[in-house]
């Protein structure tokens, strides 16, 4: 449930209140489906990384096209993850030490130097081996976010007519931003719900994860179980919290449709703690989304060297002993925080239209996917259910039609 997740499901209820929510049922299944498939590559080939299967077993084309698209989409998503950090730690000063000089007339040389500061803590943690320890500090502040987002949710129950009428599919109208030209596309945020959980990078980067883990044949029932309750049950329910309680909070809002600003969406946990403690629940918000933020800065960053080092036959493996890892890792980290502040739109839509421009990548993953799943010197004695199949080309309809969408060729 990284930054752009937690935006696009926030900002979606803010918008349209509770009138997307059949967007996250209807993506579900198709998101575990797809997740699983592509862990089983990893699983069932833990020597070869997937861009060195796309490009022995389709084309070595295809593995440079698909490299070539996405190293810029995870940089720019990089540098939107670090633009939500700094945005979340102005937010934080704001609410707990106003005082101090950090907001958005903070000048850009300093921003970029607290953005490098993120970057080098983020690396040394990495490299120390200390991200493990801090994740799990960082999973008790995320549980400690869905509980505050679970409170509000709950609170929303009273609009349950309203909440149970957003899982019928329909299509809102578009929300006029008052005082300008600017105008909240629905389209534009069902683009980012999906492109949000169906991303790229997780996708391409689920085979070399499972294959980093060990995974192998035996394992398969039990990582499909994992992937129901982890992707389909968990992640789930807190995407429907997340929108109930920006629906619940924030639509009501006078400025509800102008809404971008980190700030400004932590209201959506003010009062979620009882008492004395009310005050701490848009503080709570700004840690976690940090906290979001860094995780995917990680994955994004972590996933892309892998590609990189595999299409060009190195060891993609995140070890000691793999200095060009190691360097490429650092470089790809550092120039994303050198640049982030330099990009002047507010965070929370950089991320939205991040998320979106996932989807023009997607189709040409689902074919990657269900081209490897389908084979059998790729899949050995594992084959692949009909269902299963029905599902990922679902998928990769549903990511096609998307993507026209979001080029525009639609009316």
């Amino acid at each position: 449930m990284g930054a752009g997740a937690i935006a696009s499901f926030l900002l979606a209820g803010a918008w349209f209140r509770y009138d997307l929510l059949w967007v996250i049922v209807l993506m579900l299944p198709v998101f575990v489906i797809s997740a699983d498939s592509a862990s089983r590559i990893g699983a069932l080939n833990p020597d070869r990384g997937l861009f060195t299967l796309v490009r022995e077993r389709m084309s070595p084309l295809l593995a440079w096209l698909i490299l070539g698209l996405v190293v810029p989409v995870h940089f720019l998503v990089s540098m939107g993850q670090v633009s939500v950090m700094l945005s979340a730690l102005e937010a934080l000063v704001a609410a707990v030490a106003p005082g101090l000089p950090i907001d958005e007339s903070t000048p850009v040389g300093l921003q970029v130097g607290i953005s490098l500061g993120f970057a080098i803590i983020t690396l040394w943690l990495l490299f120390s081996r200390g991200y493990d320890r801090l994740e799990r500090a960082m999973t008790v502040l995320m549980v400690l976010m869905l509980v505050c987002f679970l409170v509000v949710g709950l609170r929303g129950l009273v609009e349950w007519r309203a909440i149970l009428a957003g899982f019928v599919p329909s299509i809102p109208a578009d929300l006029p931003v008052p005082g300008g030209q600017e105008v909240r596309l629905v389209s534009a945020s069902i683009i980012a719900m999906v492109g949000a959980a169906i991303a790229p990078a997780a996708l391409l980067g689920l085979p070399y994860l499972s294959a980093d883990a060990g995974g192998n044949p035996g394992q398969l029932s039990r990582m499909f179980r994992k992937a129901v309750l982890n992707l389909g049950v968990v992640f789930g329910a807190y995407a429907i919290l997340v929108v109930v309680a920006g629906g619940f909070a924030l639509y009501p809002l006078v400025n509800h449709a102008s809404l971008s600003d980190v700030g400004e969406a932590s209201a959506v946990l003010r009062g979620a703690l009882p008492g004395a403690l009310a005050a701490l629940g848009p503080v709570v918000f700004n840690i976690g989304l940090f906290t979001a933020a860094l995780t995917t800065l990680v994955v994004a960053a972590q996933v892309t060297i892998y590609f990189i080092l595999d299409v060009v036959g190195r060891d993609w493996r995140f070890t000691t002993e793999n200095r060009s890892f190691h360097v490429l890792l650092s470089v790809f980290i550092l120039g994303a925080a050198a640049l982030a502040p330099l990009w002047d739109f507010p965070a929370l839509l950089k991320v939205i239209l991040l998320m979106g421009f996932n989807v023009l990548v997607m189709p040409l993953v689902y074919v990657i996917v269900i081209a490897l799943c389908n084979s059998r010197s790729v899949m050995h004695e594992v084959k692949m259910e009909p269902w299963r199949n029905a599902i990922l080309v679902l998928g990769l309809l549903a990511s096609l039609a998307l993507a026209i969408q979001r080029l525009g060729f639609t009316p």
